[in-house]
This record gives C-alpha cells, structure tokens and sequence, in this order.
C-alpha cells in the first residue's frame, strides 16, 4: 500500500505552504510525492480528489512514493474524515492507500478572533499525529499558551510544530515520520481484539461482539444525530473572504 499524509486544517490557513516543505525537505532526495487537493480547491493543473454527496472518491496510487491529500477547508470536517476513513478502508484486503500521517495546520489569528474555529480545532487535533502552528507571531504569546493548555493538560500525544514566517520547519522529516500518535484508531491496522486491550486479570465475564470501537466524533446515538457536534466554519470562511 503507498502511504497516505492527510491535511486538515481552514481554508486559507496556510496549508500550501506546509506541503510545499514537506514535499521539498521531509522526504530523502528523490522521493516522488504527489499532492491530491480536493476539486473546489483545486487550481488548473492540480491533481484532485472529491468530495461529493459524503463520498470521497480518491485516485488509485501511481508511481508515487508517498501522497499528501488536503481536505477541503471550507467543508464538513467530520463528514470529510467519515467519507474518507470508508474510501480508503483499512484492514481491507483490497486497500491501496495507507494512512500514515494526519496533520493539522493551525491559523492562529482567525482562531483567535473566532471561537468557532477555535473549538473546531478541537476535532482536528483529535484526528491528527502533528499540529503545525501558523502566524503565531500575528497574536500574543499567552493565547497560544491559553490555545495549547487543554492538549497539554490532557497530554493529548500530537506533536506540535511552528511554521516560520518564510515557510520554514524546523525539523521536517519529524512531522512525517514514527508510529501513530492521534487519538483516533480508525486508521490504524489494529483488530476489535486489540483495542479492548484484555489480559489475564481482565476478561469479559459476558459474551461481546468483535466489532471496532467507531470513533467518538464519527459515533450517532439511536435518532441518527452526531454525539458530538463540531462547528461550521464555511460560513465564516465566506465572510473573511476566504472562500
């Protein structure tokens, strides 16, 4: 399977340029990326993938080494991710994508002068193993620390990277590499078993189903409603003119 780097993160937030430091200094010389962007944001001459009636329709790997897929930051996050996760379907013997990486880009002023945004993050970190902070010196220092307290008190495992004002990362390859740190299972190559995490001293006293454990953000209650609902921002995005 080739590998798979997601990037979530606002329109406009500073994605571009993130990709394009990963692509040219994240990879060994000679690797071949390839950056699939979806259609709405698409320019001409950029390879895309779509996103359509909660259907993600992602192109079969190439001769790539590695691709970058950018959601679309104007749409439903969790639908996007949902769409996504059944697309590229993990632990499927026919899968030809896998997820190796999720990574946010964090719009420090627009978070800051948006509480939307702010908790729409909240999701994003959720799902992602690196958050790359963008425009920190556009706000004060104590809002990033403020925007940072809540992962850092719960000890969320995402790493968390600064993006210069000339597009620099420090450590590129560090973004990209390692094991999985998001929250989120879906998109990892564990069974049921493994997530219940059973040991001698803790065994089911009753017989239970071997079903994957569906993400908190993903999970609907018997009506069919979200348990947990995450903020539109397109609307939002509209009126900075982001979009």
């Amino acid at each position: 399977m080739t590998p798979l780097i997601i990037v979530l993160g606002a329109t406009g937030s500073g994605r571009a340029a993130v990709v394009k430091e990963l692509v040219e200094n994240a990879w060994p010389e000679g690797k071949k990326i390839r950056v699939l962007r979806e259609t709405r944001e698409a320019g001409e001459g950029i390879e895309q993938w779509s996103f359509q009636d909660n259907q993600a329709v992602i192109p079969a790997p190439l001769d790539e080494d590695a691709a970058i897929l950018v959601t679309n930051g104007s749409l439903a996050l969790i639908e996007q991710m949902e769409s996504i996760h059944r697309t590229v379907k993990p632990l499927h013997p026919d899968a030809v994508w896998r997820v190796v990486r999720i990574i946010t880009v964090i719009d420090c002023p627009l978070a800051e002068k948006h509480k939307a945004v702010e908790a729409w993050y909240g999701p994003c970190i959720h799902f992602s193993d690196a958050a790359i902070i963008n425009r920190r010196w556009e706000v004060p220092g104590q809002w990033v620390s403020k925007f940072l307290e809540p992962y850092e008190k719960a000890f969320y495992p995402c790493l968390f990277f600064n993006l210069t004002k000339i597009g620099v990362i420090a450590n590129p390859p560090a973004v990209i590499d390692g094991e999985p740190l998001r929250l989120t299972h879906i998109f990892d190559d564990i069974d049921a078993v493994d997530e219940m995490e059973f040991d001698e001293d803790n065994l089911p006293d009753e017989p239970f189903d071997l079903v994957r454990q569906v993400d908190k953000y993903f999970a609907r209650d018997e009506l069919g409603r979200r348990n947990f609902l995450v903020p539109e921002i397109g609307d939002l995005l509209r009126q900075e003119g982001r979009c």
